[in-house]
């Protein structure tokens, strides 16, 4: 399936209206960084990144790439941010009797605070790194509920690689440029002789319900 931009703009309203809370790459003080989004219009549009050993700068893109809305590689955050907080409240107590009297209740947060993200823009090798965390924080008997809760009601949109910086590492450990598992929907950007257009292969029900 191809969509164009209004296509996306589309796909990331429909999104909100599903509840989700849409995270996706943004143009922040000279990087590309993970924030909230609020439309298609939040992306950073034109901008590629320069990366080597010990180097990081984002330059502005000329001609018909001014308007590629994933021209970066990768930034210098991660999903993780989002699906393990490095802040969280895990419970609360509370005494019935007061201060001083009664016994304590304990209240599990996870269940009542848990966010639904859609993460939009997940780099293949980014699809690799979640992965090993769900087989870190998803263990059987010693997983995190908070971690599983938030990356049970996570949406994941893949954006399939067009270049490489010289600090990549997908091809010595199979981890892309291509996605091919790990998401709900993938995105192939394709600029060039007056078009803008994103090729959508569909990875789960959810992304195939939501096309």
């Amino acid at each position: 399936m191809v969509v164009d931009r209004d296509g996306l703009a589309a796909l990331i309203d429909a999104l909100a209206d599903d509840g989700f809370q849409v995270i996706g790459p943004r143009q922040v003080d000279g990087a590309i960084v993970y924030r909230p989004l609020s439309g298609i219009d939040d992306l950073p549009a034109g901008w590629r990144d320069e990366q080597d050993a010990g180097r990081y700068r984002l330059i502005p893109e000329n001609g018909a790439d001014s308007n590629r809305l994933f021209g970066y590689v990768i930034g210098p955050q991660g999903w993780k941010r989002y699906l393990y907080p490095p802040r969280q409240k895990l419970w609360a107590a509370r005494r019935d009797g007061g201060r001083d009297s009664g016994p304590w209740d304990i209240e599990s947060s996870v269940a009542d605070e848990t966010p639904a993200y859609a993460f939009l823009g997940v780099r293949p090798c980014e699809l690799q790194a979640i992965a090993v965390q769900d087989q870190v924080f998803d263990n059987g008997q010693f997983a995190d509920p908070g971690y599983l809760a938030r990356r049970t009601r996570s949406f994941l949109i893949a954006v399939n690689c067009g270049r490489a910086a010289p600090t990549c590492f997908c091809a010595s450990m199979g981890t892309g440029p291509a996605a091919e598992d790990g998401f709900d929907l993938a995105l192939t950007e394709i600029v060039g002789d007056g078009r803008h257009d994103f090729l959508v292969e569909i990875g789960s029900d959810r992304g195939n319900s939501l096309m």
